[in-house]
């Protein structure tokens, strides 16, 4: 058993995601889509306990070169999106990265999570039931 699976990750993710206000047009459109920066702070703003456990930073990668919880979080989602598709209830676009020049995503106590990014940006929703 992983760690991931001793966590109950996916139930909590699954939750987080639940607890997330829908948008004006969720009706037409569906639940919002959030960042994975997002994801991560909401997470540990409702079970700080992950971190504790999985002794990471929130964020990280970049300047101090160890992976945080929102790194660890787009691995492991994106592995799992990929191995069970339409059956995880966790789904992901990706928002381009052309013509971004900079974004920005304020965590707890107002610092910046996410600034410039040459990268494409992972957006994950709970999955719609059909």
């Amino acid at each position: 058993m992983t760690l991931w699976d001793k966590l109950g990750m996916d139930d909590k993710l699954v939750k987080v995601l639940t607890e997330i206000p829908p948008g004006p047009d969720a009706g037409e459109f569906g639940r919002a889509y959030i960042t994975i920066h997002q994801l991560a702070v909401e997470l540990d703003q409702r079970f700080p306990e992950v971190r504790a456990q999985l002794d990471v930073p929130l964020g990280g990668g970049g300047a101090t070169r160890h992976a945080g919880l929102v790194e660890l979080l787009g691995k492991e989602l994106v592995d799992k999106i990929r191995r069970y598709g339409d059956v995880y209830p966790i789904e992901a676009a990706q928002l381009s990265s052309v013509r971004f020049r900079e974004l920005r995503l304020r965590g707890p106590g107002g610092r910046d999570l996410v600034g410039a990014s040459k990268a494409d940006l992972p957006l994950i929703r709970l999955r719609a039931k059909d």
